[in-house]
């Protein structure tokens, strides 16, 4: 009986200093980074992840996306543009781009930006869509 309440105290422990300063939270949301209404399509679920770099002063075409990304700003600075409205975002940002809305960004800083990129889709469906 012993062994057992130790092993049960242990793992107790255990788990609360293996959670205790190991995990931040990035970003939990239900709205886009423009502050509309997260959006999901419908289909077999798609998770794709990457990393993305814009050169100093590059833009990034205008596009649409049939589905959340999430973009997580590991360096740099972009400015994204959707609708007249301009939105900066910095190293350790992160949001998730507006579905089916026409959005561009640039990045204004003086290093290349490197983003992480979650896209959360649907088999078959582009992650994104360029618009001219």
């Amino acid at each position: 009986m012993r062994k057992i309440l130790f092993v049960m105290m242990f793992l107790t422990i255990s788990n609360y200093s293996l959670a205790d300063g190991h995990v931040k939270r990035i970003i939990s949301t239900s709205e886009t980074g423009m502050g509309k209404e997260i959006v999901y399509p419908s289909g077999k679920a798609m998770i794709t992840a990457f990393e993305f770099t814009v050169p100093v002063g590059s833009p990034v075409v205008a596009h649409t996306h049939s589905f959340p990304v999430l973009i997580m700003i590991q360096q740099g600075e972009i400015e994204l543009t959707q609708g007249g409205k301009s939105y900066n975002y910095k190293a350790g940002d992160a949001f998730v781009e507006d579905v089916g809305v026409v959005h561009e960004s640039k990045n204004i800083g003086n290093v290349p930006v490197k983003a992480i990129v979650v896209a959360i889709g649907v088999e078959g469906q582009k992650i994104m869509t360029p618009v001219k």
